[in-house]
């Protein structure tokens, strides 16, 4: 018997027989790595597939930097002053540098969370301004996506000589990746066409676009902010809140697609085949049940159809306190759902999106078990969730189900993994 145990003690260790475990797998987070700074500005000046930014500054009079918020890890402290460094060398002052934080539907960050995200220097030196997605009057009109709707984007955009974007790179149910053009397309962009973007996501499964840099989303992405003005990406890959994996700088797409392969490589998990049970470890990213569904989405690139989905989540906040109509329609009814929010008669689209997109997975093509201290029975199969007491009771009711030659596959910490299937080359082996 093989024993697990999972990241979060909150859980029980459980056994699984030898012979149908297919494997555990996580994140491989290495313990003494990190791009010091010397290294990072070696990244900065040598871009992949632009010449460096000193050289595309010369003669900006107004440059505008979109960064992410503090729901992201990326040291922007660290980052922006080697930037700005690069800019200097281009002729550029820092009165043509204004900085704005693309919020997405995110609130506003606060003057303190300003403070300790850009760091004192940052926050004397330049304008620091939180884009307001909900104001119409700081939208500009670009036209039409290829995705069919219109592109409302911050005007500050609107007469930069240089757009630059920095943040972080992790695999994303939306986009395949977060980073690259996603800061432009959607982060701000108004409220509309981020509601507009998620909703076409749904175009497709959600395996297809997870950790997939191949997909049209983000090439719509990158099209819209190329006609944005974005020129130049500075992405890191982090390891942890302080550690940077690795960092890239340059094109909107050949430079995001390096950062996208090296992400993989810590966050990306080689599985030989899929299992007909998949447990899937939401932690740290499970404060409720609308966090905690994240792992649903890597349990579904390695579950098999008519699988079944153990999700162990802590939920201490419950289901979702802040949003009432996530509890109230739960996962059940995903096409019903689509159809109300096509019609007009459901206006909130973005939660829509959540309820539509794991509702696709565990009501109709899996069957999902909830594993929850804070979540009782009939609240999980209320959500649409069967409901199990450990995780022991779980994985064992479940391999009976499936049958005898049933198997299982473990993620740890799954929020966070990018399961990729693996193929056998030529030799044998997996690749």
């Amino acid at each position: 018997m093989a024993r697990i145990t999972l990241t979060n003690d909150l859980f029980e260790d459980f056994e699984i027989e030898d012979g149908r475990l297919v494997g555990v797998y996580g994140p491989s987070l290495p313990k003494d790595v990190g791009l010091d700074d010397e290294a990072l500005r070696e990244r900065i000046r040598n871009p992949i597939g632009t010449p460096p930014l000193r050289k595309i500054s010369k003669g900006a009079e107004k440059v505008l930097i979109v960064t992410d918020d503090n729901t992201r890890h990326t040291p922007l402290h660290r980052v922006i002053p080697l930037i700005t460094e690069e800019l200097g060398e281009g002729g550029v002052s820092d009165s043509s540098v204004r900085i704005l934080i693309g919020l997405g539907t995110h609130r506003a960050m606060s003057d303190e969370e300003i403070q300790h995200k850009f760091g004192d220097e940052l926050v004397t030196r330049f304008e620091i301004l939180n884009h307001e997605w909900k104001n119409p009057a700081k939208l500009t009109s670009l036209g039409m996506s290829e995705l069919g709707f219109e592109v409302l984007i911050n005007r500050e955009i609107v007469g930069a000589d240089l757009l630059i974007s920095v943040g972080s790179i992790i695999p994303h149910a939306t986009a395949g990746f977060s980073g690259g053009a996603k800061s432009v397309m959607p982060g701000i962009c108004g409220e509309s066409t981020i509601e507009a973007t998620h909703w076409a996501a749904l175009g497709y499964e959600t395996s297809e676009i997870i950790g997939n840099f191949d997909n049209k989303v983000r090439e719509a992405f990158v099209r819209v902010a190329r006609r944005a003005g974005l020129r130049f990406i500075v992405n890191t890959i982090m390891i942890d809140e302080e550690r940077i994996y690795d960092t890239v700088a340059g094109d909107v797409e050949s430079a995001h697609e390096a950062g996208c392969t090296w992400c993989l490589e810590i966050y990306g998990v080689p599985v030989a085949a899929r299992a007909d049970v998949v447990v899937a470890e939401a932690y740290p990213s499970d404060i409720d049940l609308r966090q905690a569904i994240k792992a649903v989405c890597a349990a579904d690139v390695v579950c098999r159809d008519d699988g079944v989905i153990i999700l162990a989540a802590d939920c201490r906040e419950g289901i979702s306190p802040q949003f009432p109509n996530f509890e109230r329609y739960g996962f059940n009814n995903p096409d019903t759902l689509y159809r109300m929010v096509e019609a007009g008669e459901f206006q909130e689209r973005l939660l829509a999106y959540t309820l539509v997109a794991i509702g696709r997975i565990i009501s109709k093509r899996v069957t999902g078990v909830l594993v929850s201290p804070h979540i009782a029975r009939k609240e999980a199969e209320r959500m649409g969730f069967d409901w199990a007491e450990s995780l022991s009771t779980a994985v064992n009711q479940a391999l009976v189900t499936r049958g005898p030659d049933s198997n299982v596959i473990v993620l740890r910490q799954a929020g966070q993994t990018m399961p990729v299937i693996s193929r056998m080359n030529a030799g044998g082996k997996v690749s």
